[in-house]
């Protein structure tokens, strides 16, 4: 049957695909017959892009304690011939020991890679305190001593940390945002959603040693306050229903856009977004958005009450 997966800040809806062994004809689970990707992480995957949007989704900001501030740290990529995935994983670990000795509460990081190679690491951390200068100066400057250490010669100048104030705006990769944890996860989540065709996913443009074990590309804190999935079970015309529902929601949020560009680009992509050129495959197609817990539940319930209405193509 189908399932609808509702989550804090999201939601999926998918057709549950059983797999039958076919010597016993027994019902078994996929890893019965191919091993869990995560035993060979090779970059962005469509299931590492998938799984880090859901976790985003789940983040539960009204439990998240401290002061929040957006970091994005960054490598020379002239040298990132010689900087194996251990040893970034290495480093990271080590700024991230040095922030919880100075107030560090919570974490939350992507690595992405740009075309020329080099990779910027974007972190969403929650203090104890709200830090002052001198603090986020000597949290950046950490960061480029840990790479000097490895003969690394990362710039001061390319690091940035932006404070969260709640109801103003920061910039972050050159785009405005409005100042709130939520709306940086929103930013992360376009990060998330991008998939692996984008340039920043490709493993192309990832060293070669990273190509063969990148490890991790994202990860957050064990203590990070997350809300539980709920997973209902549906029939298939509340499932076609509920996906119709969500594409006019995010057809409305994509009307709201106020840059022109920006605003054409998601009204097309938010029309095209249960079509599928494979006949067998789009009737079934899932969807997915970026939407409260509460709307959610408001479209099944819609979707539940509601009849009579044949599969749009």
């Amino acid at each position: 049957m189908p399932t609808i997966a509702i989550r804090a800040h999201g939601v999926s809806a998918s057709k549950f695909q059983q797999v039958v062994n076919p010597e016993t004809g027994e019902i078994v689970k996929l890893t019965a017959f191919q091993p869990p990707e995560r035993t060979a992480t090779r970059g962005w995957t469509v299931n590492v892009a998938r799984r880090n949007e859901q976790r985003l989704q789940q983040v539960d900001f009204d439990a998240v304690d401290g002061f929040p501030a957006f970091v994005t740290l960054t490598m020379p990529s002239q040298q990132m011939s010689d900087v194996s995935a251990a040893m970034f994983h290495g480093w990271l670990k080590s700024w991230l020991r040095f922030m919880k000795r100075h107030g560090m509460n919570h974490y939350y990081w992507i690595l992405e890679f740009q075309a020329s190679g080099n990779p910027h690491l974007h972190v969403l951390v929650w203090l104890d305190h709200e830090p002052e200068p001198l603090e986020t100066y000597k949290a950046l400057r950490s960061w480029v001593g840990i790479l000097d250490k490895s003969g690394v010669g990362a710039r001061l100048q390319g690091q940035i940390w932006e404070s969260i104030d709640v109801g103003g705006m920061i910039t972050v990769d050159g785009e405005r945002v409005p100042a709130h944890p939520e709306r940086v996860l929103m930013y992360l989540a376009k990060h998330a959603a991008r998939g692996v065709a984008h340039y920043q996913r490709q493993i192309t443009n990832m060293p070669e040693d990273w190509q063969c074990r990148s490890g991790r590309v994202w990860g957050h804190d064990r203590g990070l306050p997350l809300r539980a999935q709920q997973d209902v079970e549906c029939d298939y015309a509340t499932f076609h229903r509920f996906r119709r529902l969500v594409r006019r929601w995010r057809l409305a949020e994509a009307r709201s856009i106020k840059d022109y560009d920006r605003r054409r680009a998601a009204i097309s992509q938010d029309r095209s977004c249960l079509k599928c050129p494979r006949p067998d495959i789009s009737p079934y197609r899932g969807v997915s958005a970026w939407l409260p817990a509460s709307v959610a539940s408001r479209l099944l319930d819609a979707a539940e009450t509601m009849g009579g209405e044949n599969e749009e193509n």
